[in-house]
Protein backbone atom coordinates (compact mmCIF):
# COMPACT_ATOMS: atom_id res chain seq x y z
CA UNK A 1 0.00 0.00 0.00
CA UNK A 2 2.70 2.60 0.97
CA UNK A 3 4.67 1.60 -2.45
CA UNK A 4 1.26 2.46 -4.21
CA UNK A 5 1.21 5.64 -2.37
CA UNK A 6 4.67 6.95 -3.45
CA UNK A 7 3.76 6.66 -6.64
CA UNK A 8 0.10 8.19 -7.35
CA UNK A 9 0.63 10.68 -4.33
CA UNK A 10 2.72 13.28 -7.03
CA UNK A 11 -0.35 13.17 -9.80
CA UNK A 12 -3.00 14.40 -6.30
CA UNK A 13 -0.31 16.75 -5.84
CA UNK A 14 -0.22 18.00 -9.50
CA UNK A 15 -4.20 18.56 -10.03
CA UNK A 16 -3.88 20.42 -6.44
CA UNK A 17 -1.54 22.50 -7.09
CA UNK A 18 -3.47 23.62 -11.00
CA UNK A 19 -6.37 24.07 -7.99
CA UNK A 20 -4.68 26.16 -5.86
CA UNK A 21 -3.27 28.35 -8.40
CA UNK A 22 -6.83 28.56 -9.97
CA UNK A 23 -8.19 29.20 -7.20
CA UNK A 24 -5.63 32.51 -5.96
CA UNK A 25 -6.11 33.85 -9.29
CA UNK A 26 -2.15 33.04 -9.98
CA UNK A 27 -3.02 32.20 -13.76
CA UNK A 28 -5.25 34.23 -16.29
CA UNK A 29 -8.47 32.96 -17.65
CA UNK A 30 -7.15 31.75 -21.08
CA UNK A 31 -4.37 29.72 -19.27
CA UNK A 32 -6.14 26.39 -19.49
CA UNK A 33 -6.62 26.73 -23.25
CA UNK A 34 -3.00 26.94 -23.56
CA UNK A 35 -1.64 24.64 -21.49
CA UNK A 36 -4.04 22.05 -23.34
CA UNK A 37 -2.31 23.27 -26.73
CA UNK A 38 0.99 22.70 -25.31
CA UNK A 39 0.32 18.89 -24.43
CA UNK A 40 -1.98 18.12 -27.11
CA UNK A 41 0.35 19.20 -29.69
CA UNK A 42 3.70 19.15 -28.42
CA UNK A 43 4.15 17.22 -25.11
CA UNK A 44 2.03 14.15 -25.07
CA UNK A 45 2.78 13.29 -28.91
CA UNK A 46 6.92 13.34 -28.29
CA UNK A 47 6.02 11.06 -25.28
CA UNK A 48 3.84 8.78 -27.50
CA UNK A 49 6.28 8.74 -29.70
CA UNK A 50 9.30 7.36 -27.58
CA UNK A 51 7.09 5.17 -26.06
CA UNK A 52 6.68 3.14 -29.09
CA UNK A 53 9.76 3.71 -30.49
CA UNK A 54 11.83 2.17 -27.68
CA UNK A 55 9.53 -1.33 -27.84
CA UNK A 56 9.87 -3.93 -29.98
CA UNK A 57 7.65 -4.18 -32.80
CA UNK A 58 6.94 -7.76 -31.70
CA UNK A 59 5.31 -6.69 -28.74
CA UNK A 60 3.64 -3.60 -29.77
CA UNK A 61 1.35 -5.89 -32.66
CA UNK A 62 0.26 -8.16 -30.17
CA UNK A 63 -2.94 -8.56 -31.85
CA UNK A 64 -4.44 -11.23 -28.90
CA UNK A 65 -3.77 -8.11 -26.31
CA UNK A 66 -4.95 -5.35 -28.64
CA UNK A 67 -8.24 -7.01 -29.83
CA UNK A 68 -8.74 -8.35 -25.73
CA UNK A 69 -8.54 -4.72 -24.55
CA UNK A 70 -10.49 -2.89 -27.67
CA UNK A 71 -12.98 -5.35 -27.30
CA UNK A 72 -13.84 -4.55 -23.80
CA UNK A 73 -13.01 -0.88 -24.48
CA UNK A 74 -15.82 -0.79 -26.97
CA UNK A 75 -18.47 -2.30 -25.13
CA UNK A 76 -17.84 0.29 -22.37
CA UNK A 77 -17.91 2.98 -24.83
CA UNK A 78 -21.01 1.88 -26.43
CA UNK A 79 -22.44 1.31 -23.19
CA UNK A 80 -22.46 4.64 -21.64
CA UNK A 81 -22.67 6.56 -24.89
CA UNK A 82 -25.85 5.03 -25.67
CA UNK A 83 -27.02 5.33 -21.46
CA UNK A 84 -25.77 9.46 -21.80
CA UNK A 85 -28.20 9.85 -24.81
CA UNK A 86 -31.57 8.04 -23.74
CA UNK A 87 -31.03 7.68 -20.31
CA UNK A 88 -30.09 11.52 -19.88
CA UNK A 89 -31.04 12.99 -23.17
CA UNK A 90 -27.66 14.59 -23.81
CA UNK A 91 -26.18 15.88 -27.02
CA UNK A 92 -24.18 13.48 -29.12
CA UNK A 93 -20.57 15.33 -28.66
CA UNK A 94 -21.18 15.22 -24.72
CA UNK A 95 -22.03 12.00 -24.77
CA UNK A 96 -19.45 10.96 -26.81
CA UNK A 97 -16.28 12.68 -25.05
CA UNK A 98 -18.42 11.10 -22.02
CA UNK A 99 -18.41 7.70 -23.23
CA UNK A 100 -14.54 8.38 -23.99
CA UNK A 101 -13.80 9.54 -20.66
CA UNK A 102 -14.75 5.93 -19.37
CA UNK A 103 -13.30 4.11 -21.96
CA UNK A 104 -9.90 5.32 -22.18
CA UNK A 105 -7.98 5.10 -18.78
CA UNK A 106 -4.90 7.29 -17.72
CA UNK A 107 -2.05 4.37 -19.23
CA UNK A 108 -0.03 7.40 -20.53
CA UNK A 109 0.81 9.34 -17.46
CA UNK A 110 -0.20 6.94 -14.05
CA UNK A 111 -0.14 3.17 -16.22
CA UNK A 112 3.64 3.68 -17.24
CA UNK A 113 4.62 4.95 -13.91
CA UNK A 114 2.40 2.56 -11.78
CA UNK A 115 2.38 -0.76 -13.17
CA UNK A 116 5.40 -1.79 -14.38
CA UNK A 117 7.18 -0.98 -11.03
CA UNK A 118 4.43 -3.01 -9.51
CA UNK A 119 4.24 -6.39 -11.98
CA UNK A 120 7.75 -5.97 -13.31
CA UNK A 121 9.53 -4.34 -16.99
CA UNK A 122 7.65 -7.05 -19.34
CA UNK A 123 3.92 -4.53 -18.64
CA UNK A 124 5.38 -2.10 -20.50
CA UNK A 125 4.79 -3.89 -23.80
CA UNK A 126 1.36 -5.41 -22.86
CA UNK A 127 0.36 -1.30 -22.11
CA UNK A 128 1.82 -0.13 -25.09
CA UNK A 129 -0.68 -2.59 -27.12
CA UNK A 130 -3.39 -2.04 -25.33
CA UNK A 131 -3.15 1.75 -25.60
CA UNK A 132 -3.16 1.51 -29.19
CA UNK A 133 -6.73 0.02 -29.34
CA UNK A 134 -7.55 3.40 -27.43
CA UNK A 135 -5.69 5.47 -29.71
CA UNK A 136 -6.39 4.12 -33.07
CA UNK A 137 -10.03 2.43 -32.65
CA UNK A 138 -11.84 3.98 -29.55
CA UNK A 139 -10.44 7.58 -30.03
CA UNK A 140 -11.31 7.74 -33.38
CA UNK A 141 -14.79 5.97 -32.93
CA UNK A 142 -15.55 8.80 -29.89
CA UNK A 143 -14.05 11.83 -31.90
CA UNK A 144 -15.76 10.69 -35.06
CA UNK A 145 -19.18 10.49 -32.86
CA UNK A 146 -18.35 14.05 -31.65
CA UNK A 147 -17.88 15.47 -34.97
CA UNK A 148 -20.55 13.49 -36.10
CA UNK A 149 -23.24 15.34 -33.61
CA UNK A 150 -22.18 18.37 -34.24
CA UNK A 151 -22.65 18.66 -38.42
CA UNK A 152 -25.40 21.26 -39.13
CA UNK A 153 -25.81 20.71 -42.57
CA UNK A 154 -24.58 17.99 -45.43
CA UNK A 155 -26.04 15.29 -44.03
CA UNK A 156 -24.39 12.04 -42.04
CA UNK A 157 -21.65 11.31 -44.94
CA UNK A 158 -20.08 14.84 -44.88
CA UNK A 159 -20.19 14.93 -41.27
CA UNK A 160 -18.22 11.70 -41.04
CA UNK A 161 -15.58 12.54 -44.17
CA UNK A 162 -15.15 15.66 -41.91
CA UNK A 163 -14.61 13.67 -38.74
CA UNK A 164 -12.57 11.74 -40.54
CA UNK A 165 -10.49 14.25 -41.77
CA UNK A 166 -10.25 16.11 -38.17
CA UNK A 167 -9.17 12.69 -36.76
CA UNK A 168 -6.05 11.88 -39.08
CA UNK A 169 -5.11 15.49 -38.04
CA UNK A 170 -4.60 14.20 -34.61
CA UNK A 171 -1.10 14.76 -33.55
CA UNK A 172 -1.78 11.41 -30.85
CA UNK A 173 -2.23 8.60 -33.69
CA UNK A 174 0.41 10.27 -35.91
CA UNK A 175 3.08 10.59 -33.32
CA UNK A 176 2.22 6.53 -32.43
CA UNK A 177 2.75 5.73 -36.08
CA UNK A 178 6.13 7.21 -36.51
CA UNK A 179 7.11 5.41 -33.25
CA UNK A 180 6.05 2.09 -34.82
CA UNK A 181 8.20 2.78 -38.16
CA UNK A 182 11.16 3.90 -35.80
CA UNK A 183 10.59 0.50 -33.94
CA UNK A 184 10.15 -1.64 -36.97
CA UNK A 185 13.40 0.00 -38.18
CA UNK A 186 15.29 0.28 -35.49
CA UNK A 187 16.41 3.43 -36.21
CA UNK A 188 17.24 6.25 -33.70
CA UNK A 189 16.98 10.21 -33.54
CA UNK A 190 20.22 12.59 -33.82
CA UNK A 191 21.59 13.33 -29.93
CA UNK A 192 20.19 16.62 -29.88
CA UNK A 193 16.70 15.92 -31.53
CA UNK A 194 16.28 12.93 -28.93
CA UNK A 195 17.48 15.01 -25.82
CA UNK A 196 14.89 17.96 -27.51
CA UNK A 197 12.03 15.52 -27.72
CA UNK A 198 12.43 13.85 -24.57
CA UNK A 199 12.38 17.49 -22.65
CA UNK A 200 9.06 17.79 -24.49
CA UNK A 201 7.57 14.62 -23.46
CA UNK A 202 8.81 14.86 -19.74
CA UNK A 203 6.15 17.61 -19.33
CA UNK A 204 3.12 15.87 -21.20
CA UNK A 205 1.83 14.56 -17.45
CA UNK A 206 2.42 17.41 -15.09
CA UNK A 207 1.30 20.15 -17.45
CA UNK A 208 -1.71 18.34 -18.25
CA UNK A 209 -2.53 17.24 -14.27
CA UNK A 210 -2.02 21.03 -13.36
CA UNK A 211 -4.29 21.95 -16.41
CA UNK A 212 -7.40 19.87 -15.05
CA UNK A 213 -6.96 21.11 -11.33
CA UNK A 214 -6.92 24.90 -12.64
CA UNK A 215 -10.17 23.78 -14.78
CA UNK A 216 -11.95 22.63 -11.76
CA UNK A 217 -12.41 26.22 -10.22
CA UNK A 218 -14.34 26.69 -13.64
CA UNK A 219 -16.94 23.87 -12.32
CA UNK A 220 -19.29 25.79 -9.98
CA UNK A 221 -19.43 29.02 -12.85
CA UNK A 222 -20.57 26.60 -15.54
CA UNK A 223 -23.62 25.36 -13.38
CA UNK A 224 -24.22 28.80 -12.68
CA UNK A 225 -24.31 29.48 -16.10
CA UNK A 226 -26.30 26.23 -17.24
CA UNK A 227 -29.26 27.63 -14.80
CA UNK A 228 -29.10 30.70 -16.73
CA UNK A 229 -30.01 28.60 -20.11
CA UNK A 230 -26.26 27.70 -21.13
CA UNK A 231 -26.14 24.19 -21.99
CA UNK A 232 -23.52 21.75 -20.72
CA UNK A 233 -24.69 21.50 -17.03
CA UNK A 234 -22.18 20.12 -14.37
CA UNK A 235 -24.56 17.44 -12.80
CA UNK A 236 -23.41 15.74 -9.51
CA UNK A 237 -25.58 13.05 -11.02
CA UNK A 238 -23.81 12.51 -14.23
CA UNK A 239 -20.51 13.07 -12.21
CA UNK A 240 -20.88 9.85 -10.12
CA UNK A 241 -22.25 7.39 -12.77
CA UNK A 242 -18.98 8.09 -15.24
CA UNK A 243 -17.01 7.57 -11.72
CA UNK A 244 -18.43 4.10 -11.03
CA UNK A 245 -18.44 2.94 -14.86
CA UNK A 246 -14.87 4.06 -15.56
CA UNK A 247 -13.78 2.09 -12.00
CA UNK A 248 -15.70 -0.71 -11.69
CA UNK A 249 -17.45 -1.53 -14.98
CA UNK A 250 -14.64 -0.92 -17.25
CA UNK A 251 -11.98 -3.30 -15.24
CA UNK A 252 -14.73 -5.84 -14.54
CA UNK A 253 -15.96 -6.08 -18.46
CA UNK A 254 -12.24 -6.72 -19.18
CA UNK A 255 -11.69 -9.31 -16.66
CA UNK A 256 -14.74 -11.26 -18.53
CA UNK A 257 -13.19 -10.38 -21.83
CA UNK A 258 -10.15 -11.68 -21.28
CA UNK A 259 -10.99 -14.42 -19.46
CA UNK A 260 -13.18 -15.96 -22.53
CA UNK A 261 -10.45 -14.67 -24.50
CA UNK A 262 -8.13 -16.64 -22.50
CA UNK A 263 -5.50 -14.12 -22.09
CA UNK A 264 -2.96 -15.58 -20.34
CA UNK A 265 -2.65 -14.76 -16.46
CA UNK A 266 0.61 -12.39 -16.27
CA UNK A 267 -1.07 -10.27 -19.73
CA UNK A 268 -4.51 -10.57 -18.09
CA UNK A 269 -3.29 -8.78 -14.77
CA UNK A 270 -1.84 -5.90 -16.58
CA UNK A 271 -5.03 -5.39 -18.46
CA UNK A 272 -7.31 -5.64 -15.86
CA UNK A 273 -5.31 -3.03 -13.98
CA UNK A 274 -5.12 -0.51 -16.61
CA UNK A 275 -8.35 -0.36 -17.39
CA UNK A 276 -8.81 0.29 -13.76
CA UNK A 277 -7.05 3.30 -13.68
CA UNK A 278 -8.74 6.50 -13.75
CA UNK A 279 -10.00 8.36 -16.60
CA UNK A 280 -7.29 10.13 -19.33
CA UNK A 281 -6.73 13.38 -18.94
CA UNK A 282 -6.41 13.45 -22.78
CA UNK A 283 -10.15 13.11 -22.64
CA UNK A 284 -10.43 17.13 -20.68
CA UNK A 285 -8.07 18.41 -23.18
CA UNK A 286 -10.10 17.16 -26.46
CA UNK A 287 -13.09 18.21 -24.41
CA UNK A 288 -11.86 21.55 -24.10
CA UNK A 289 -11.09 21.50 -27.56
CA UNK A 290 -14.67 20.45 -29.10
CA UNK A 291 -16.40 22.44 -26.89
CA UNK A 292 -18.05 19.55 -25.16
CA UNK A 293 -18.53 19.26 -20.93
CA UNK A 294 -15.27 19.60 -20.36
CA UNK A 295 -16.56 20.62 -16.83
CA UNK A 296 -18.08 17.41 -15.78
CA UNK A 297 -14.84 15.49 -17.65
CA UNK A 298 -12.59 16.99 -15.39
CA UNK A 299 -14.70 16.25 -12.22
CA UNK A 300 -14.52 12.76 -13.18
CA UNK A 301 -10.84 12.72 -13.96
CA UNK A 302 -10.22 14.36 -10.06
CA UNK A 303 -12.81 11.67 -8.62
CA UNK A 304 -11.79 8.93 -10.39
CA UNK A 305 -8.23 9.79 -9.78
CA UNK A 306 -8.47 9.89 -6.09
CA UNK A 307 -10.96 6.92 -5.40
CA UNK A 308 -8.71 4.82 -7.42
CA UNK A 309 -5.92 4.70 -4.74
CA UNK A 310 -8.96 2.37 -3.19
CA UNK A 311 -10.06 0.49 -6.51
CA UNK A 312 -6.96 0.33 -7.71
CA UNK A 313 -5.41 -1.42 -4.78
CA UNK A 314 -8.68 -3.91 -4.31
CA UNK A 315 -8.54 -5.04 -7.96
CA UNK A 316 -4.95 -5.77 -7.29
CA UNK A 317 -5.85 -7.75 -4.62
CA UNK A 318 -8.55 -9.26 -6.52
CA UNK A 319 -6.96 -10.39 -9.72
CA UNK A 320 -4.58 -11.91 -7.84
CA UNK A 321 -1.64 -10.33 -8.94
CA UNK A 322 2.12 -10.42 -7.43
CA UNK A 323 3.40 -7.25 -6.82
CA UNK A 324 7.21 -6.77 -7.09
CA UNK A 325 7.39 -3.85 -4.82
CA UNK A 326 4.68 -4.88 -2.17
Amino acid sequence: MLAIFNVTAPFFALVLCGYLAARARLLPENAVPALNGFVLYFALPCMLFRFTASTPLAQLLNLHIFSTYLAAGLITLGFTAFALVYGHGERIRDAALGALAVAWSNWGYMGFALIPPLLGPHATATIIAAGLGDLTVILVIALSLATVGDAQSGGPKAALVAALRGVSKNPLIWSVLLGVVFSATDARLPVALDTFVRLLATGAGPVALFAIGVSLVRAPAASTASSAGVSNPLKQGDVLFLTFAKLVLHPYLLLVVATFAHVPAQEMHVLVLVAALPAAGTVFLLAERHDANAERIASVILLTTALAFFTFSLMLYLVGATPKLL
